[in-house]
């Protein structure tokens, strides 16, 4: 008899159901460990805001981050580096934690390195003047006393509007453990995509 082939069929029906909500809330539970993994340790995005960078960068661009290179390496002179200024309440959100803030900013100088800015309006590093085709405006000491010899796990920034910005001249040296990634990309608007680092050949 097919009496109770309607009552089978829905059973089948209701499992068949059941097991494709399952595979969803998988796919979406995978995304969100994916999110957190790589917002964690090795892309994110961010947004510049304000003047500080100009003209390298400019407000509202937005840049990839990329967070996994120094874990094995440490930064490089003339690496523009997002670094913690104020800690937020979670690390590895997969989204911008409200409570925290960054800074962009270029490393001009490195563990071992000697400091000199001496009011000539220039930057000098182990004796040398700087090359600096980025910079804006002219640098000036900022009431911070140099030279300055950088010592081991911190570097010194600059922000390249050198006359509109707040960084080592004024919050002191960065340590290894604030630097949240290197600025590798600018993707937005998409007239400026491209890498940030043309400007340095």
């Amino acid at each position: 008899m097919d009496l109770n082939e309607p009552v089978a069929s829905g059973k089948r029906d209701k499992r068949s159901g059941l097991r494709e909500v399952m595979e969803w809330v998988q796919a979406i539970l995978i995304a969100v460990v994916l999110a957190f993994l790589i917002r964690g340790f090795i892309f994110e995005q961010a947004m510049v805001e304000g003047s500080s960078m100009d003209n390298t960068l400019h407000n509202n661009q937005r840049l990839i981050i990329y967070k996994l290179g120094y874990y094995f390496s440490p930064p490089e002179r003339r690496d523009i580096i997002i670094l913690e200024y104020k800690q937020g309440m979670f690390k590895y959100l997969p989204f911008p934690d409200p409570d925290e803030v960054d800074y962009i900013k270029r490393v001009i100088a490195i563990p071992g390195d000697v400091v000199d800015i001496n009011g000539d309006g220039y930057v000098y590093v182990n004796g040398e003047r700087l090359k600096e085709p980025y910079v804006k405006g002219v640098t000036a000491p900022n009431g911070m006393v140099f030279p300055i010899t950088i010592p081991e796990k911190k570097v010194f920034v600059l922000g390249d509007n050198r006359e509109y910005s707040s960084d080592s001249r004024q919050i002191g040296l960065i340590d290894f453990d604030r630097i949240r990634g290197k600025a590798v990309y600018r993707i937005f608007p998409f007239k400026d995509w491209g890498t940030l680092y043309d400007n340095l050949k």
